[in-house]
């Protein structure tokens, strides 16, 4: 039986919430020296573990059944999940919540990229407008968070920048592929073997880096727990839930709440407070990003 609308827009508000709160539980790790390729690992690994009671009583078989392309697909993208998720766990060692956010929110700007440049498709010049608006935001960010006060004393605010765009990109990556391999694969055994390969690239990340996985204050492990339960399993979750039930304009508005909203916790938290030139240019991203997806559902429509 499909829910009511009152019961999606409940679920659509919780995800609003898991998913923006889960950076506030990334800084609250680091708060207890936690590295960020280890927040990585928890929040990955526990996607893995939640799903693997399926895949031992049922989707192993829907795993063999699957071609071997889609397999080494799926895992690549996991390989791209882990990554993104290690290189924005990192940023926000160096950069503020706000800009994080901000420049993670410009993905369907790569997607769109990436369509074109791998997938040989065309862009309308509405969504080469948005790219162009995200693109005057993002160097209005990266030249404010040159001069801004730093979060920490060691903080690279240039460095943060770079990863979060790099995360992005990356995630992207994982999005182009993961359309690809959806089309003919089951969700769950899809998704397993992405939390899987992104638990193992962000253990290697780990084993590379010379990372110890004991040794933390407990708090700092509940902290990536928590993480793992509103952006892993809630969040990400309850949104794909709804897709099923509602328009992808309602996904869109999602979008562009979830960086605001963390930039509100963190303000209230952290007091975390952007500058005027960083706060105009994550107002230009987010804006590019809309653009670009209506551009995107026009497409779709016509």
């Amino acid at each position: 039986m499909a829910p009511s609308t009152a019961q999606i827009g409940v679920l659509v508000a919780i995800s609003i919430f898991a998913w923006s709160f889960g950076p506030i539980c990334v800084r609250y790790a680091f708060q207890y020296d936690m590295p960020p390729a280890l927040v990585a690992f928890g929040r990955m690994f526990t996607g893995t573990v939640m799903f693997a009671p399926y895949i031992w009583y049922r989707g192993r078989q829907e795993i063999r059944q699957m071609p071997a392309r889609s397999r080494w697909l799926a895992v690549a993208a996991g390989t791209l999940f882990g990554i993104n998720i290690t290189l924005m766990a990192t940023s926000l060692t160096h950069i503020s919540i706000m800009i994080n956010q901000a420049l993670i929110a410009t993905i369907p700007i790569w997607v769109a990229v990436f369509e074109v440049t791998l997938l040989k498709g065309t862009l309308s010049r509405a969504i080469w407008a948005g790219i162009s608006v995200a693109l005057a935001g993002g160097l209005v960010v990266a030249f404010a968070s040159s001069g801004a006060p730093v979060i920490s004393d060691d903080a690279n605010p240039g460095l943060g920048v770079l990863l979060a765009a790099i995360s992005a990109c990356s995630a992207a990556l994982y999005i182009t592929i993961g359309r690809t391999v959806r089309s003919t694969t089951s969700f769950i055994p899809y998704i397993w073997l992405v939390y899987t390969a992104g638990s193992a690239v962000t253990l290697l990340i780990i084993g590379l880096s010379r990372v110890s996985l004991v040794g933390y204050d407990i708090r700092g492990y509940l902290w990536v727990l928590l993480l793992a339960i509103l952006a892993q399993i809630i969040g990400h979750g309850a949104l794909n839930f709804v897709l099923k039930y509602v328009s992808p304009s309602v996904i869109t508005v999602t979008a562009q709440v979830m960086p605001v909203l963390a930039a509100f916790w963190a303000f209230v938290i952290f007091s975390e407070i952007p500058t005027s030139w960083q706060a105009l240019g994550s107002a230009l991203l987010l804006l590019g990003v809309t653009i670009v997806l209506r551009g995107q559902r026009r497409g779709a429509t016509d």
